[in-house]
């Protein structure tokens, strides 16, 4: 293992949400995200899952909201890993877990720059589909979680492309359970 594989524990993740001043209430999302991500996690018995990395990255998954709440909370949380010798594979689930993920066609249509964040790895697929099953500190159904956004957005292109591909990563984990 090289250094820039280590991750940091779960309190020092923890505790750089808390010295960066994330909200509390994205501070307590973040451990309810976790713990739904382990849960999903566990289940899975056809893949090797790195559930360290699991743990942690969804931990820190919103710390860019120490900046900001829109879309660009993911690439400022990627960048502020990455200024910190973060690995790659922590800064990636930053960037990756807003909605569905983003391509690069929506990427650009939200002014972010042009590339796909679309989840690739088991674990951040695991993060991302724990994040759209988690409300505040609620449990909700990517149905429940969906609606919400469609009634305060409407049913964007964004929004029905990011639901389908979160459903197609449920079942592509369920698939591996």
């Amino acid at each position: 293992m090289v250094i820039e594989d280590i991750l940091p524990s779960r309190e020092t993740a923890f505790e750089l949400l808390k010295k960066l001043k994330v909200p509390y209430q994205v501070r307590r999302h973040s451990l309810k995200v976790a713990e739904k991500a382990l849960e999903i996690a566990y289940k899975i018995k056809k893949a090797e899952v790195n559930f360290e990395l699991v743990e942690i990255g969804a931990i820190l998954h919103d710390i860019g909201r120490a900046k900001t709440h829109g879309f660009k909370h993911a690439l400022i949380g990627g960048e502020i890993l990455r200024e910190r010798g973060f690995p790659n594979n922590l800064t990636r689930i930053c960037e990756t877990h807003i909605l569905g993920g983003l391509d690069k066609e929506d990427a650009k249509f939200l002014n972010l720059p042009e590339k796909d964040y679309i989840p690739e790895s088991l674990e951040e697929k695991i993060i991302c589909l724990a994040d759209k099953h988690t409300a505040g500190t609620k449990d909700v159904s990517i149905e429940q979680r969906f609606q919400k956004w469609f009634l305060k957005y409407g049913k964007t292109e964004i929004l029905m492309k990011s639901k389908r591909r979160i459903e197609k990563i449920q079942e592509e984990l369920q698939n591996l359970m």
